[in-house]
């Protein structure tokens, strides 16, 4: 590897892990640039600009969790459930990752609460198609009776218990949320056994649903 792609590659891991903590627009080019032990012109030589630098660190992130923990888009040979369940496992594990995994949970609940002007975009490229096969798999597990609208429904709901979680890790770590323990969920001390409930009650929420919608046609 060249000595370019090697600051290069320097440069998008130190802006991985400043921007997740500090947000697009608090992260500054020269902390970046001193984190990567480069110079400060390095950004602009590879990337052109900040707001560029930031879409690789978002390419990169994405890249490394496949890697990391690959679903693949074909559901077919381990069913539509069994998916599901490495789907939700695996967003609440990273949420409590203190490492480079963590990295991503942090990222994406930054930009949920300050939105760059890239933010559709983004989520267009990184978060849509995933969003798509779970919604697929959750028609597939759920049946054919399902109509668009409680699809919908279903997907949100269910996509809702990490990003709820995550929301809520983040303002907790920060120091973000009011004392008391009202505040804040004890099984946040216990990471294992919520990916254990979460998993649970979100696999047996899309089958209640399943139920209802053979029996009664709606979903209440």
């Amino acid at each position: 590897m060249g000595k370019k792609s090697k600051t290069r590659i320097r440069l998008i891991s130190a802006a991985s892990e400043i921007f997740a903590e500090k947000g697009y627009r608090e992260a500054t080019v020269a902390e970046i640039c001193e984190a990567a032990d480069a110079n400060i012109a390095a950004v602009n030589y590879h990337f052109g600009d900040k707001a560029n630098l930031y879409r690789e660190v978002w390419a990169y992130l994405f890249a490394e969790e496949a890697v990391r923990q690959p679903l693949s888009e074909d559901f077919s040979e381990i069913g539509a459930e069994a998916w599901l369940r490495l789907f939700i496992r695996s967003r609440i594990e990273n949420i409590f990752d203190t490492g480079f995994a963590g990295r991503l949970p942090r990222l994406l609940h930054r930009e949920m609460g300050e939105p760059t002007e890239m933010h559709e975009s983004l989520f267009q490229t990184h978060l849509k198609p995933t969003r798509e096969i779970v919604k697929r798999a959750i028609k597939s597990l759920i049946g054919p009776e399902i109509t668009e609208d409680q699809l919908k429904l279903a997907l949100r709901n269910f996509m809702g218990l990490h990003i709820f979680l995550n929301v809520g890790h983040q303002k907790a770590q920060k120091g973000e949320l009011p004392d008391g323990p009202q505040h804040r969920l004890p099984s946040f001390d216990d990471p294992a056994e919520l990916a254990n409930q979460v998993e649970t009650f979100a696999i047996g929420g899309l089958l209640a649903v399943r139920d209802l919608i053979k029996n009664t046609g709606t979903t209440s």
